[in-house]
């Protein structure tokens, strides 16, 4: 044959018919030399074929020596290996046989049984034995009819490890497979919802895995020191923040780093940055707070957070009076204005603003420390008002300052002694009623006063205004003749008389605080050999799915 391409068909031609022949000889030979008499005889209990009869022989042989055999059994199984199974007392005897196998080795009979047709399970147990020995049981498992499949624990189990969580396992088989399941299957149901807090896994579990299952499904029951054990950086810093402890800053920053420049350091740049960092619901919450900064104006629930106070007080700039019978945080705002007010001179708001607390029902409704402080006020701007409005204001001042003493303590006291001593005084006698300290915009007593001073006559000296030269310098004289006078600074009216009723609350502040979410997953996903394992247990349950008599099949058919 001269063509090169006619030769080379004709010799492809010859080796598949080669092949074919010798396939042909092979199935009709049928492994160890079964003849096809004896294959005829296996056909009766559904083995169909030489390499069916192999895997069931090879099944034989392994479980020839179980110990779980009775006698009858073991004589059947030698009657089946030397050529003539039992079609009544041959499958009993093989079921026995596997249930003495090791998981894998039950599952690696299945699988060859599988492999050459052989059906020797029920029609359940032979729709579980295809998704057990597919190759991609996920792919098995997610098509509408396999989601009707039931089965035992194992299988179940492995139901949800092939798809990963997707398919649950029953809640009846739950407590069987807790014990014993990859940890990584469970992180599975949890991510998918099939697990939860109720079922309490943790409790059939040794301990390292216990706590961390309680992390992850109930998150609220782990203690300190337990985050600290489990490496739980997100449960330590939001414990770190509620318990007011340094948080060390992590880059890029982080929730609680946030929160903590706005809420305790109330650094406003920041609100976008945690607005953006914050769950939903405390977004929300912060964003209520920013627009009700507009007129002062918020829920009653954000009101009642303290640890909102600092914030608040930050966003809001009340430009008229504030009524302080609004709320206990109103309250302070309201004492807090009056009292800056006081201190930059603005004495005619002061007193408005100061008016607010004297209304019966104010009186009657605020903590007696604020009205006391409240008192206090008013009794330093009447006298101050008396040098130019006449006694009437001094006779006023007396009255407020007697209310403050009430409830003020020994600070109190003094001031009211100052002003009677006023009033007994004449007035071309009597010195400046004011507080230098005050007339400097500081607080009384405060420390760096005289560098203040330099600095507020520079800068006076650089407008040109000589009168208020003149003022700083008289404050800091006076300042100065107190000191050397045995009394020191109790000469001067004292206001305010505890600073601390000034100060906004260092709280944590409830609505913005995220809630604790559970542990994140630790594990990887299942990896082979643990679904290999789970896949030798779910083989051992398809033995209750074992017939107890074969299938019949025409022992005069063809052979394959």
């Amino acid at each position: 044959m001269t063509d090169p391409v006619a030769a080379r068909r004709a010799a492809i031609a010859a080796e598949k018919e080669r092949l074919a022949r010798a396939r042909e000889r092979r199935s009709g030979q049928g492994p160890a030399g079964a003849s096809g008499f004896a294959q005829r005889k296996w056909r009766w209990l559904g083995v169909n074929g030489g390499e069916a009869v192999g895997a069931v022989l090879a099944v034989l042989r392994d479980i020839a020596e179980a110990p779980t055999l009775t006698d009858d059994q073991r004589d059947t199984l030698a009657q089946a290996v030397a050529g003539t199974p039992d079609r009544e007392a041959l499958l009993p005897a093989v079921r026995s046989g596997l249930a003495a196998l090791e998981p894998e080795g039950v599952l690696g009979h299945l699988r060859s049984l599988w492999a050459a047709g052989v059906r020797w399970l029920n029609e359940p147990g032979s729709e579980r034995c295809r998704i057990l020995c597919s190759t991609a049981p996920g792919i098995e498992l997610v098509n509408v009819r396999a989601r009707a499949i039931s089965g035992g624990p194992a299988f179940s189990l492995f139901a949800s490890a092939a798809t990963r969580g997707a398919i649950p396992v029953p809640n009846a088989h739950l407590a069987q497979v807790l014990p014993w399941a990859p940890l990584s299957v469970m992180d599975d149901l949890v991510d998918h919802g099939g697990l939860f807090e109720e079922d309490r896994p943790w409790e059939l579990r040794e301990e390292a895995e216990a706590l961390y299952l309680r992390a992850r499904l109930a998150p609220s029951s782990i203690r300190p020191q337990e985050a600290a054990e489990l490496g739980w950086e997100e449960y330590l810093r939001r414990r770190a923040f509620l318990d007011g402890d340094t948080i060390v800053r992590k880059e890029p920053e982080d929730v609680w780093d946030l929160l903590y420049d706005v809420v305790v350091d109330v650094h406003v740049p920041s609100l976008d940055g945690l607005d953006a960092a914050l769950p939903r619901a405390q977004q929300i919450e912060l964003r209520n707070l920013k627009s009700g900064a507009l007129n002062g104006q918020w829920a009653m629930d954000t009101v009642r957070d303290k640890g909102l106070w600092k914030l608040m007080a930050a966003l809001w700039q009340p430009t008229e009076h504030v009524d302080p019978t609004r709320s206990d945080f109103h309250a302070l705002v309201a004492l807090r204005r009056a009292y800056d007010l006081t201190r930059s001179g603005d004495m005619e708001a002061a007193g408005r603003q100061t008016d607010s607390f004297l209304r019966d029902r104010a009186v009657q409704s605020l903590p007696a420390e604020l009205m006391c402080e409240a008192y206090t006020i008013a009794a330093y701007l009447a006298a101050v008002a008396s040098a130019t409005a006449g006694s009437e204001k001094l006779a006023l001042a007396e009255e407020h300052a007697r209310k403050a003493a009430k409830a003020g303590g020994a600070a109190a006291e003094r001031n009211l002694a100052l002003i009677s001593m006023w009033r007994s005084t004449p007035k071309n006698q009597r010195g400046p009623m004011t507080n230098p300290f005050l007339e400097l915009g500081l607080d009384h007593g405060a420390e760096g006063w005289e560098r203040h001073c330099r600095e507020l006559f520079r800068r006076y000296e650089q407008e040109g205004d000589p009168v208020s030269q003149a003022r700083v310098n008289q404050a800091e004289d006076r300042i100065h003749g107190a000191l050397r006078h045995d009394a020191g600074l109790d000469v001067f009216f004292r206001l305010p008389l505890d600073r601390s009723r000034y100060e906004l609350p260092d709280a944590v502040p409830g609505q913005l605080i995220p809630p604790l979410e559970p542990m994140p997953r630790r594990t990887s996903l299942t990896s082979g050999a643990e679904l290999e394992s789970i896949r030798a247990r779910a083989a051992v349950e398809l033995l209750d799915d074992f017939r107890s008599t074969a299938p019949h099949l025409d022992r005069h058919g063809p052979t394959h």
